[in-house]
């Protein structure tokens, strides 16, 4: 309707918490609305996998209250990491419906669940290493349809409407990368969380590898090794077979983000570790110029790329 002020809100359900993010435009990029933050009880996420759909449920319906209840008439919801699993596939070229109809025919090659029980989506995506002619690179996202209906019928319940639902590694490298211009090398994302962390290589602002480390800021290991060694090493790996899988996609930075982002720490080890890199923490805010009252902790990178996503 004429007169009618946009919103754009994201809903990110990550680690012990969901995050809500509403903006408005602005003349210089966006405003927040609304932001609020709820934890979710032990045992509703585990592994980065939602496991009681029904608490969950109830941890957002006490994140409507803390809202004054009621959320933007439509949202963008993002899965956690274990929830939606990417791949990315070389395919003879075609246009986007004919390739998920063939794709259809070797889904079950790539993930662990059955096509029936299965909701994917195919887009055509960048890759450093050349191809030929004849062929193309897409990006396959599945998720189970028990999980995508209980989102679904999750935030209906709350009187709002789900426009698209993605992985929330997806949206993290949208928050941390914004609106800058292409990068033709490559960018290492490391989003640190309690217990476990997500690595992300990322190529012209699209992921190529979405791995889930089992290493957080709160880890513990037999022996006194150090979780900045560990999650380091796990860094490492990611390097090489990032750079073994993708002929020409070359790290030049390394990005923190993640509720363990600012882990001063962390930042040392990783600059320790080579020359060859730089490392600074992201600024998601700043990337896509966000202004009024910005919550003071780390972790809001896929909420601001779910937010942002109908105008990146």
């Amino acid at each position: 309707m004429f007169g009618r002020k946009r919103h754009y809100a994201g809903l990110s359900i990550e680690g012990g918490a969901i995050r809500y993010l509403e903006l408005r435009p602005s003349s210089r990029g966006f405003r927040i609305a609304r932001s609020a933050k709820v934890s979710v009880e032990e045992g509703t996420i585990a592994q980065d996998r939602i496991v009681n759909m029904d608490r969950l449920s109830t941890a957002l319906g006490s994140l409507r209250t803390k809202l004054g209840g009621k959320f933007a008439p439509s949202v963008v919801v993002g899965l956690p990491p274990q929830d939606a699993i990417i791949r990315v596939v070389e395919m003879p070229k075609m246009n986007m419906e004919d390739a998920r109809s063939a794709f259809g025919w070797d889904f079950e090659h790539y993930f662990s669940f059955p096509l029936k029980d299965a909701s994917f989506d195919i887009v055509p995506v960048d890759v450093p290493s050349p191809l030929s002619d004849e062929n193309m690179s897409v990006m396959i996202v599945a998720s189970r349809l028990t999980v995508v209906n209980g989102i679904l019928d999750m935030v209906a319940k709350e009187d709002a409407r789900v426009t698209a639902i993605e992985p929330a590694g997806i949206a993290i490298v949208r928050g941390v990368v914004g609106s800058r211009g292409e990068s033709s090398s490559g960018s290492l994302i490391l989003s640190a969380g309690d217990r476990s962390s997500q690595i992300i290589l990322e190529y012209k602002g699209n992921g190529l590898v979405y791995r889930t480390v089992y290493v957080g800021a709160r880890s513990e290991f037999q022996g006194g090794a150090s979780v900045y060694e560990v999650l380091m090493q796990e860094v490492r790996n990611s390097i090489v077979f990032g750079s073994s899988q993708f002929r020409g996609w070359n790290v030049k930075e390394i990005i923190l983000c993640g509720e363990h982002g600012g882990d001063e720490g962390l930042q040392a080890e990783i600059q320790a570790a080579s020359d060859a890199y730089m490392c600074h923490v992201a600024d998601p805010w700043m990337a896509w110029s966000i202004e009024g009252e910005l919550p003071e902790e780390y972790g809001w990178e896929a909420a601001i790329g779910l937010a942002v996503r109908d105008k990146s």
